[in-house]
């Protein structure tokens, strides 16, 4: 006889703890299943020699102590998961240089009174068009929030004359929000630096979610957990199971169930069957639908669509630095560094096809600024990062794999070397090297893509917000993660797992597909 749940959820990525969470916080019995033998998908480390490194998380907004509580950590509060968290002194310092000129160099401080220091400081016309972006996200807040009450059956009464600016800026790009604003060209492009945090240009990803993730760090801080991402998930596994909710890792499902046209369990590859009233799946739709279904004339027809008209997002290249020598040696002062060769993020974007690197953005961290105690004393560790926006893998070879993937290091490590005057090769003691291949290996996501869905106007987190729930798919099938509504990033895919879990709730308790 097979075991019976009120929800399965497919793959212990963030998105997916958070939903199996939340569901065994409301009473629902839940079994995660994982195909790997550790929990967090992307929210994990590994160890090479005396370092561990953290695979993916640079920081994460919203955490804060008091008063400067965000929504992440009273979410955590709320769910009894404990984790030792850092603050971050700065948001990020942005360079764009290039053949040796360098145009923009700012470091971006936490807490509002800070920024508009600075703001006053480096940019005194744009007063005005700061505070109107602050108010904005009180607006946007306000716009969701009552969305939300409605169960996506707003008034449009209530719209058009309550949140018309909500209603606004749902229809914008960040660009296009910034210049209404009143912006000057330079804030914007200082302002455009998160960027590849949302793996699209600046003029083509949303500008609620662009204000929704600006406003969380720049307020609240940013924070990283004491003991890398791994802590997160297995603080969220633990409390989890706390909860009542059960955990079977290394177990692949092969298959998604279906009875009188409804969600009714999976299969794993040893034929082993459990019956539920929902599942949550971390898989894309496409693998889901393409894969794991085993009715796929069940699939509405606007699901392909979807599917058909979407690009994947970033595909992240990732080196990972163990250097035998402190900080201060190397010549590294900073947590998150920025570098581009244009302040045109649009530029970056296009070149992301190839693996050129005619134009790129490169993201830098190192981990010690923040946590000095991360590696042994009188050690480094940093990690490099560029994303591409198309499979520019596709056409290597699994015999010049490994060439080419460390002529994109070395170069990464070279443009790093000589824009910071950083002394890197001299002190490197352990390197890994983790191209899209990599990620699509372990994370099996397809290209290896990190961001789920690329964020645009059409279908970015506004769209996907106010759509779901509406666009009803097969009745008991959820999807969480990167892909999901809320978009990519930790942030977005914790809480976007946790209102997975409450409309899980809801459908379970409405009796489901019976």
């Amino acid at each position: 006889m097979s075991e019976k749940y009120d929800l399965i959820v497919i793959g212990a990525g963030n998105g997916g703890l958070m939903t199996a969470c939340r569901a065994s916080r409301m009473g629902l019995k839940t079994l995660v299943l994982e195909r790997h033998n550790l929990p967090g998908g992307a929210a994990t480390s590994f160890v090479r020699g005396r370092f561990e490194f953290d695979a993916s998380l640079h920081e994460i907004p919203d955490f804060g102590e008091g008063e400067i509580r965000g929504e992440l950590g009273k979410l955590f509060d709320e769910l009894g998961i404990k984790v030792d968290m850092l603050p971050l002194k700065d948001s990020f310092r942005y360079i764009v240089q290039k053949n040796g000129e360098r145009t923009i160099d700012v470091t971006f401080p936490h807490g509002k009174d800070n920024v508009m220091e600075l703001i006053n400081k480096i940019c005194p016309d744009d007063i005005e068009s700061m505070n109107k972006f602050f108010m904005a996200y009180e607006d946007m807040a306000a716009g969701l929030d009552y969305w939300g009450s409605t169960r996506g059956n707003p008034d449009p009464d209530v719209l058009k004359n309550e949140h018309a600016n909500f209603m606004r800026i749902m229809t914008m790009s960040a660009g296009e929000f910034f210049r209404a604003l009143g912006m000057s060209d330079k804030l914007i492009d200082i302002m455009t630096a998160y960027w590849p945090y949302q793996g699209t240009d600046i003029n083509t990803v949303d500008a609620s979610r662009y204000l929704l993730m600006v406003y969380g760090y720049f307020i609240n801080g940013a924070y990283i957990p004491k003991m890398r991402s791994h802590q997160l998930s297995v603080a969220i596994v633990n409390r989890a199971a706390k909860l009542g909710c059960k955990f079977l890792f290394e177990t692949e499902v092969t298959k998604v169930l279906t009875k009188n046209g409804a969600v009714c369990g999976v299969e794993v590859e040893n034929g082993r069957v459990f019956e539920c009233t929902a599942v949550a799946s971390s898989a894309f739709p496409e693998v889901v639908y393409g894969k794991l279904l085993d009715n796929k004339s069940l699939v509405p027809a606007y699901e392909y669509k979807k599917i058909n008209a979407r690009n994947y997002g970033f595909r992240a290249f990732s080196v990972y630095l163990g250097l035998d020598a402190p900080p201060e040696e190397i010549g590294i002062k900073d947590y998150t560094l920025f570098i581009s060769t244009t302040k045109d993020s649009k530029a970056i974007y296009d070149a992301s096809v190839t693996r050129e690197m005619t134009e790129f953005a490169l993201d830098v961290c190192c981990l010690n600024i923040c946590n000095p105690d991360c590696t042994p004393e009188g050690t480094t560790m940093m990690i490099l990062t560029i994303s591409y926006t198309a499979d520019a893998w596709a056409d290597v070879s699994e015999e010049e794999y490994v060439k080419v993937k460390r002529a994109i290091a070395d170069n990464m490590i070279t443009q790093l070397e000589e824009i910071m005057d950083f002394k890197i090769r001299e002190h490197i003691e352990e390197i890994e090297i983790a191209s899209p291949v990599t990620f699509a290996r372990y994370m099996a996501t397809p290209q290896g893509s990190v961001y789920g869905y690329a964020s645009e106007k059409w279908d970015g987190m506004s769209s996907r917000t106010l759509a779901n729930g509406v666009e009803r798919t097969i009745p008991g099938l959820f999807f969480v993660g990167g892909h999901g509504a809320s978009l990519s990033g930790y942030f977005p895919t914790y809480t976007g797992g946790n209102r997975t879990g409450l409309q899980v709730l809801g459908y379970v308790m409405s009796g489901g597909g019976n």
